[in-house]
């Protein structure tokens, strides 16, 4: 067992201990690495079939093929590699929903993918499962949250909202607050999948995955559309 006293001990490495230490570490790291990449894709693997407590960095650098000194090389802590699966896993659903829109000026159009795209990502098995793992350690890793919302609520609310902007700029609808009305949207389209996958439901079905996501973007658009055009 690795002597915590002992400064030369992996385990006595500098760990970042606030939000913004995580997201530095973040910043700079090589994510083109292959070692970086298999040991997060080790880690995301254990961490969606264990419990995010039995799951150690032994486990990890075993399950990724490396020693666990290379392991603390890249990564300071279990906290900092789990706090990189959170952020890559927020960036590659940002990029899933606004890189595959199809070009239509229909906005309902627009924002029904939008949410299709959305809800393909957060009704997964997958997705859930580790979406339940990041809510489970928030109270104890704080910094989490900051990370989580920082890499994924907080980007997709802002496209969200330019995207709202535009809109109301083109006469499209009439949208006088984009950040409210962005939360709106996400709420209405997601509903209850969220409760669902925190208290370890089932996952919904696709028909009503599909009934929910388009009632959802037509309440949207109906109460948001000019005076002239709502009927």
């Amino acid at each position: 067992m690795a002597n915590l006293a002992d400064p030369r001990s992996p385990e006595a490495l500098p760990r970042p201990s606030s939000a913004p230490e995580y997201m530095r570490h973040l910043a700079e790291l090589d994510r083109n690495n292959p070692k970086v990449r298999q040991l997060m894709d080790a880690a995301y693997q254990l961490f969606l079939s264990q419990p995010y407590d039995a799951v150690s960095t032994d486990a990890i650098a075993k399950a990724a093929a490396v020693s666990k000194a290379t392991l603390y090389v890249y990564f300071p802590s279990k906290e900092a590699l789990f706090a990189a699966l959170v952020s890559d896993k927020c960036r590659q659903t940002e990029h899933l929903i606004w890189s595959s829109l199809p070009p239509s000026q229909d906005i309902a159009e627009v924002l029904l993918a939008v949410a299709r795209q959305f809800i393909q990502v957060f009704a997964s098995c997958d997705g859930l499962a580790f979406y339940r793992s990041l809510i489970a350690q928030i109270p104890r890793f704080p910094e989490l949250g900051e990370i989580f919302y920082e890499s994924g609520p907080k980007l997709a609310h802002e496209k969200l909202e330019d995207l709202l902007r535009a809109a109301d700029a083109r006469g499209d609808l009439v949208v006088p607050d984009p950040a409210l009305a962005a939360r709106q949207f996400l709420q209405l389209v997601s509903t209850d999948i969220q409760l669902c996958g925190l208290l370890g439901f089932a996952p919904l079905s696709e028909r009503q995955i599909s009934e929910m996501i388009e009632s959802g973007v037509a309440l949207f658009v109906r109460g948001y559309r000019p005076a002239a055009s709502a009927s």
